[in-house]
């Protein structure tokens, strides 16, 4: 149950902080007082989506914070998932920052809005005047049947299921459609890696013909400059190996006179072995040297045949051409394997078809095996409710194709009076029809539901008198096993609850601010005198609120 509900800074809320008891509770006050605001702040909890819109003050934090005292053995499954800590009573809160983020917690640890909407749909539902209308819906009338025969669990399964389905469709579609783009560039493909296969590229090639061309055009210089650097460093007379050699001898003699000629001494080692090693490393290379100058049209050929290559894929280099390659063949290979990869998919999507359109079967002749109690039983409801020559009937459409619901389509067809033959819903049903009809739905689903809070907005609405007294009298009786909250402007509605809250709004100097206060029992025969006559309060219309509260 909603043990209690805490909104502040939201819309013209300041600050409300209500407590409710686990029975009827109903919420009464002047259209235009807030009650759809206050519908909106509860519908936070439920995961709905919020901006900074819904801010009154836009400097702070928008918070809706719900306690709930719950099953831990209903639960424990969903806690576990989520990791999150079993509390009682369990809290669940919804932030909107000024910068129009939003947040969500469970017992203070951070959520997403996915996790908040498993639980709170879970908890509780909110009736809202637009969901009466979808009960012309056939999908909304599905989930009434599924409700009421206990099949939730197993459409549930049906429709993850469903969804696979539809993921290897996508898969097939996207596979076929790939298939036969590559099939029609096959030749391009063929032709672009023969191309590059009768190249015979190598790895690195163009970087290597490159410097084998800087040798070949610079041959003359490179020489000229070996033999002289070999020449000077050891060959001549006066080399400077030789100078060096002396000095560093020289040096040699003194250096145990002084750190500073030892490090000379040390310096000059090292430099004379650095000389020698570079001397020998230059003979190599000058004996090394062998240029065929009768090779450089070939190189040249073949690096001009490179660039117009690289440039006709815009590449860069040869070794982008080598990836190329590979990736192209890799392509090719993928086109063969496409076709053993569709017909697997063909094949696991048409089993996958049997076993869904099994399971549809099975969920859909559940469906049916329901609909004869479930007509009695509205039928009986709607009879307590004034309406005794009504006729409700469940009309079934099944076929092969598929979809999220199963392979049925349902029809809620309705007669108020006596004579007529049921039709659809949305050609024969007045809103008050609906208003009793949906009452009735909703009585019978509590039955079986976990759903522990359920909230009417207005469900009354389009009825009057001893309808009225008598859709209370319903409320009233599912409050003994779970908890109703119903906004209403009806009396009769108002005087069955055991709590009463008054929804009001108040003009300061700056602003004007929703408050809402638990009425006493004078102050419910005040409101409810009120809603009998006007915001005028008589004597007489007080009597009759009195005499409403000692019925209720």
């Amino acid at each position: 149950m909603l043990q209690s509900l805490l909104i502040k800074n939201y819309a013209i809320i300041e600050q409300l902080q209500l407590d409710f008891n686990n029975d009827f509770t109903v919420i009464t006050g002047e259209t235009g007082a807030g009650k759809s605001i206050l519908l909106g702040a509860l519908s936070l909890i439920l995961g709905q989506r919020a901006d900074v819109s819904v801010l009154n003050d836009k400097t702070k934090k928008c918070v809706v914070e719900g306690s709930f005292i719950i099953s831990e053995t209903k639960f424990r499954s969903f806690f576990e998932q989520h990791e999150l800590d079993f509390e009682t009573p369990t809290v669940i809160r919804r932030e909107i920052s000024d910068n129009g983020k939003s947040r969500a917690f469970i017992n203070d640890t951070p959520v997403n809005l996915t996790a908040t909407k498993e639980l709170t749909t879970a908890l509780f539902d909110i009736h809202s005047q637009h969901q009466t209308l979808e009960l012309n819906s056939s999908d909304f009338q599905l989930e009434v049947i599924d409700s009421f025969a206990a099949l939730i669990d197993e459409t549930i399964a049906y429709q993850q299921a469903f969804k696979s389905y539809q993921q290897l469709k996508r898969e097939y579609e996207q596979l076929v459609n790939k298939e036969v783009a590559a099939k029609n560039d096959m030749d391009y493909l063929l032709f672009q890696i023969n191309e590059l296969v009768e190249f015979k590229l190598q790895p690195n090639e163009q970087q290597e013909i490159e410097g084998q061309l800087e040798i070949i055009n610079n041959a003359e210089q490179i020489i000229n400059a070996l033999e002289l650097t070999s020449n000077q460093l050891l060959a001549s007379e006066d080399n400077i190996v030789g100078k060096l050699t002396t000095i560093t001898s020289a040096i040699g003699k003194i250096a145990h006179c002084s750190d500073a000629f030892q490090q000379l001494h040390e310096r000059l080692t090292s430099a004379l072995i650095e000389l020698k090693d570079i001397a020998v490393e230059t003979e190599n290379e000058l004996t090394s040297m062998d240029v065929d100058v009768s090779k450089s049209e070939y190189l040249n050929n073949r690096l001009n045949a490179i660039y117009s290559l690289t440039q006709k894929h815009r590449l860069q280099n040869s070794d982008e051409l080598v990836e190329l390659q590979k990736q192209l063949e890799l392509q090719l290979l993928e086109i063969n394997l496409a076709d053993d990869k569709i017909k697997q998919l063909q094949t696991e999507i048409e089993q996958t078809k049997k076993e869904l359109l099994k399971e549809a079967t099975i969920i859909s002749n559940k469906r049916k095996a329901c609909f004869k109690e479930l007509e009695v039983n509205i039928t009986s409801n709607l009879t307590e409710l004034g309406m005794k020559d009504a006729i409700f009937k469940v009309d079934q459409t099944t076929n092969n194709q598929l979809t999220e619901k199963g392979i049925d389509i349902v029809d809620f067809l309705f007669s108020a009076n006596k004579g007529f033959a049921p039709k659809s819903l949305s050609k024969t049903a007045s809103g008050g029809e609906l208003s009793r009809l949906m009452l009735t739905i909703k009585s019978i689903l509590a039955k079986n539901s976990s759903i522990q809070t359920i909230v009417f907005d207005e469900i009354d609405t389009g009825v009057s008198g001893d309808i009225a007294y008598k859709m209370a009298s319903i409320m009233q009786q599912m409050s003994k096993k779970i908890q109703i909250i119903a906004i209403t402007h009806l009396p009769q509605v108002a005087a069955k609850g055991n709590t009463h809250f008054k929804i009001y709004k108040e003009n300061n100097k700056e602003k004007t601010l929703t408050l809402m206060k638990k009425l006493s029992l004078e102050d419910r025969v005040d409101e409810i005198a009120k809603m009998l006559s006007g915001k005028e309060l008589t004597n007489a219309a007080k009597e009759n609120a009195r005499n409403l509260l000692a019925i209720g």
